[in-house]
C-alpha cells in the first residue's frame, strides 16, 4: 500500500477540485497522477475526506450480549 500524500499536497488538489479543474490541469500543478486525483475525488464526494475512513474494530469481543446485560442489571 502506498504512503499517504503530504497534507498541504492534499489540500492543494482539494482546492483544485472544489475550483472545477480537470485531473490534467491538477497533474500539471502538483505533479500528482491522474489516478491518485481521481480517488480522491471520489473519496471526497463518497465519505467527505481523502482517504477511506478505518473499517477496522478496535478492542476485544463483547463477553455478554446487550440482552444479556439487560437480564443481569434487572436482576440486581
Amino acid at each position: 500500500m502506498p504512503a499517504r500524500l503530504p497534507d498541504d499536497v492534499i489540500h492543494r488538489i482539494q482546492i483544485h477540485l472544489e475550483s472545477g479543474e480537470s485531473p490534467a490541469e491538477i497533474y500539471k500543478a502538483t505533479k500528482v497522477s491522474k489516478r491518485t486525483i481521481e480517488r480522491i475525488r471520489l473519496n471526497l464526494d463518497l465519505f467527505g475526506q481523502p482517504y477511506t475512513p478505518s473499517t477496522i474494530v478496535l478492542g476485544r469481543p463483547r463477553a455478554l450480549l446487550p440482552a444479556q446485560e439487560l437480564v443481569i442489571s434487572n436482576s440486581i
